[in-house]
């Protein structure tokens, strides 16, 4: 991570929301297209793409290089890999698998120094220049990463309260809408608009603001005009973050799409 200002930090000051988007593919180039267009931010997505923790250090470099806040989403809130992913020079982690205010307070906490938190400290990392600057400009940049916390499962739900609290706590800076997951595991299938998953969502928002959080919602549409209608959604409940697009869903559809127009002919 470089000495500059946050993208989502400066987009938030500035215009009072951040848009980011999603990547997957093990491409540096996919993250470097998406932060040139001009987005605020990218998910580099361990989870579910196929990127081991080399190539997430390629992404990282290649996102932020172009001037974007790289976020990546890890595997699983195991707390060494929140650190490894930190020490390579994200600005960001967003954190899956978070059920409970335990586990939240642990994955927070994951992402901090000692006192704050329970992350290892070496200062000849990525982040920090490889140990070119001092350790005090270290300890500022990791007080200034996000930490989100990635809310998908009913349990999550059921003890929101509770659960915003302890990530406000612990350091975490805000919570994420996870509606796909959610649905899923709620037993509606993939339908994200449901009206209890709409529900459970819209809990998550209030909990994290009143928590002193920010919250991310994820949008999934895949036209522009969706999108739009989407993020407009969230942002009136209060949402200042959303991501719109998936690398991808996107190439797909447009290789589709051609495709079928040019077989039409």
């Amino acid at each position: 991570m470089t000495g500059q200002l946050s993208t989502v930090s400066a987009a938030l000051a500035d215009r009072g929301d951040a848009v980011g988007t999603w990547v997957q593919m093990h491409s540096p180039e996919a993250g470097e297209l998406a932060a040139a267009v001009g987005f605020d931010f990218v998910v580099v997505d361990m989870e579910h793409g196929t990127l081991d923790l080399p190539a997430a250090a390629h992404m990282v470099r290649a996102i932020q290089g172009r001037g974007a806040d790289a976020v990546v989403r890890v595997p699983s809130p195991e707390p060494g890999t929140i650190g490894r992913v930190l020490d390579a020079g994200a600005r960001g982690v967003l954190v899956p698998g978070v059920r409970g205010a335990p586990e939240a307070g642990h994955a927070a906490a994951a992402a901090h120094f000692a006192p704050r938190g329970t992350r290892g400290a070496c200062p000849y990392v990525p982040a920090f220049d490889h140990g070119l600057v001092s350790w005090d400009e270290a300890r500022e940049r990791a007080d200034a990463v996000h930490v989100w916390l990635l809310i998908e499962h009913p349990d999550a739900v059921g003890d929101i309260e509770a659960l915003a609290a302890a990530a406000a706590a612990a350091g975490a800076t805000a919570l994420v809408l996870g509606p796909f997951d959610l649905a899923v595991a709620m037993g509606h299938g993939g339908d994200h608009g449901h009206p209890q998953v709409r529900d459970a969502l819209e809990a998550t928002v209030r909990a994290a603001h009143g928590a002193g959080l920010d919250c991310v919602a994820v949008t999934l549409e895949e036209e522009p005009t969706a999108s739009v209608a989407a993020v407009a959604a969230w942002r009136s409940v209060g949402c200042r973050i959303t991501t719109a697009l998936l690398d991808r869903s996107t190439l797909a559809r447009a290789y589709r799409t051609t495709l079928h127009a040019v077989r039409s002919l």
